[in-house]
Formats: structure tokens, C-alpha cells, sequence
């Protein structure tokens, strides 16, 4: 979710990169990281990537804005929605 890995991510040599909004991401810092995985999902190159967003666990209170943000922001450039917890 931080905008330098972000960024980092898109160059590894990697068939799947999964961006995280739960673990990797401290309480205070979730409704921007969702808006730069959003921007990295529509404005980067991830060509030969399965792009996935990880959510947040579903017993909290963040977890359907992840879903709607990451979604309606960047659903096309979008592969997968990763569960935790499941």
C-alpha cells in the first residue's frame, strides 16, 4: 500500500503480485492505501501479473469499503480480491 512498493512490485520477476490492505497496512493509513492501490492498479505496468488486492478481514469495519473503493476504482485492471481469514 505504500506507493514506493507499490511501484517496486510492478518491475519483480513475478506471475502473481497481491497488494495489501490488511496485515501490511496500520489502522490509520487504510483509506489511503486503498486510493494508491487503486492509482497502481489503473496506472501501472503489471503486464504477465495476476493482480490481487488483499482485503481486510471481513468481522471488521474496513473491510466493505476496501471492497467498494478497490472495485469501483479499479475493476477492470483487477484480477482477483483475496479473502483472509477463509
Amino acid at each position: 500500500s505504500n506507493p514506493r512498493f507499490l511501484e517496486k512490485a510492478q518491475g519483480l520477476p513475478a506471475d502473481q503480485v497481491f497488494l495489501d490492505l490488511e496485515d501490511a497496512c496500520a489502522p490509520l493509513a487504510k483509506e489511503g492505501a486503498r486510493h494508491h492501490i487503486v492509482d497502481a492498479l489503473n496506472n501501472g505496468d503489471w503486464s504477465g501479473k495476476t493482480r490481487v488486492v488483499r482485503v481486510n478481514d471481513w468481522t471488521t469495519h474496513w473491510t466493505y469499503r476496501d471492497v467498494i473503493t478497490v472495485v469501483e476504482g479499479a475493476g477492470p485492471n483487477l484480477d482477483c480480491i483475496m479473502l483472509p481469514k477463509v
